[in-house]
């Protein structure tokens, strides 16, 4: 682990020398917000997956006792 963060020091050292640091920082954060919007969705998308299979799951229970 302390290998990997000596590793990217020393990127973000080389990026700040050659003077692209700016650009590095935004394209990082443009990253992690893609992927923070992706896992928003897809959870908000299972949420209401999960709400619609539960109810039609009650609704299936409800016809089957009033048929019986």
């Amino acid at each position: 682990m302390s290998s990997m963060f000596v590793f990217i020091v020393i990127l973000l050292l080389l990026a700040a020398v050659f003077g692209i640091l700016g650009v590095v920082l935004k394209t990082a954060l443009v990253i992690t917000l893609a992927i923070l919007l992706t896992i928003a969705f897809l959870s908000l998308f299972a949420y209401y997956w999960f709400r619609y299979r539960v109810y039609r799951y009650r609704r299936e229970l409800d016809r089957q006792s009033r048929s019986s």
